[in-house]
């Protein structure tokens, strides 16, 4: 089994439900670890690879058990990513400490538009310095993490890293609606490409290529095709 935070954390709430969450698609047989359709795991095209800026996911708790959520393609490609639930009142413990870190930048990223009359200071860019650039990964629906940031006093002194709105865009599971609204992944790989690490950016791309293509077999029960972004991740590992 791989074991990474966002798999601790997952079974940690596991353990702690009274009822099973029962997503879309419950009656396919999935793989335990990739979520897809077992006819469909793409576990074997699970890469790594290496970052100067430090990444954190902070979840929506109604995030972590969806088999479409993306963040978790950050926790693998980057395996030191730590995974937090959110809490409206407080910090996680982990979480505060990294905040309180003065050898850390910390940013909280979020789209162009959500930073619009916002009162927190605002970045359009992540600059190289003596200082760990840490990257605070909101994951949830867009209403979610509007939710997160608006309510979560103890993020109000973080600053925002507003991420341009042409940077990525081949999410092809869920829709936001809006063209300037990103997955979770594709934050992740447009602060990748902002910061120029477009090697791992472009890892983390072909990865989510391929998580695409794997839940949407999954979705239409038929074995995915195998193609560019399978090659590159094979040629990777």
């Amino acid at each position: 089994m791989n074991s990474n935070s966002y798999t601790r954390l997952r079974d940690q709430e596991l353990a702690k439900s009274t009822k099973p969450f029962q997503a879309k698609g419950k009656s396919v047989k999935r793989c335990p670890e990739c979520q897809m359709g077992e006819f469909a795991c793409m576990c074997a095209w699970r890469p790594q690879a290496q970052s100067d800026l430090d990444f954190v996911l902070l979840m929506h708790r109604k995030e972590l058990f969806k088999p479409t959520n993306t963040g978790r393609l950050i926790v693998d490609v980057f395996p030191d990513t730590p995974a937090f639930l959110w809490n409206r009142l407080e910090a996680p413990a982990e979480l505060k400490q990294l905040l309180q870190d003065p050898e850390r930048n910390c940013f909280v990223v979020f789209p162009a538009d959500g930073t619009e009359n916002c009162s927190r200071k605002v970045v359009h860019s992540v600059r190289a310095n003596s200082k760990k650039t840490t990257l605070i990964i909101l994951d949830g629906t867009w209403k979610q993490c509007s939710r997160m940031i608006g309510l979560s006093r103890w993020l109000d002194d973080v600053p925002c890293l507003s991420l341009p709105e042409t940077l990525v865009r081949s999410y092809s599971v869920r829709d936001s609606g809006r063209s300037h609204r990103f997955s979770t992944a594709e934050a992740a790989i447009s602060c990748l490409l902002l910061a120029g690490e477009e090697q791992p950016a472009l890892t983390l791309q072909h990865y989510f290529r391929v998580f695409n293509q794997h839940y949407l077999a999954t979705r239409g029960c038929c074995l995915p095709e195998i193609g560019e972004s399978h090659e590159f991740l094979d040629a990777t590992s």
